[in-house]
């Protein structure tokens, strides 16, 4: 039936603020984004596949190794997820991973990225949960060595 994960996707608010975000914070390669390439996602088809009728979306793509990341901008927007919990029934998060969860931690800290803790070594490995400009939640993870 399925045979993969073809991509992870957030909605945001301001998607030239995200995509700075994903792309200049944590390192992803912006590889799509429907403003630059002219494509519109609005109108009869893109009201049934969303379900939000009489939107506009635009759509960009970010890459790092094999994961690949949507962002989505709605015009107009939806309500704001604001003051979510991971711990919130339908709540997501996407988790990257590092060999150099300090480095991370200290390069989050220097850019004022809202974060949840300094990292936290849960056993297997050490962990932070921090946010996007939007409140998404994003973890970062360095798995120990066996």
């Amino acid at each position: 039936m399925f045979t993969g994960i073809h991509h992870t996707s957030f909605t945001v608010s301001d998607m030239d603020r995200s995509i700075a975000f994903y792309r200049d914070i944590l390192g992803m390669k912006l590889t799509w984004d429907s403003k630059a390439a002219g494509v519109e996602f609005k109108g009869p088809v893109a009201d049934a596949v969303t379900g939000c009728p009489g939107t506009e979306q635009r759509i960009a793509f970010l890459t790092l190794g094999e994961g690949r990341l949507e962002l989505v901008e709605y015009t107009p927007t939806g309500k704001p997820d604001t003051d979510n919990k991971p711990s919130d029934t339908g709540s997501a998060h996407l988790c990257f991973r590092t060999d150099d969860i300090q480095e991370v931690y200290r390069k989050l800290v220097a850019n004022n990225v809202r974060l949840h803790c300094a990292p936290q070594d849960n056993g297997p490995a050490i962990v932070i949960y921090f946010r996007d400009p939007d409140g998404c939640v994003l973890e970062a993870t360095q798995v120990k060595s066996p």
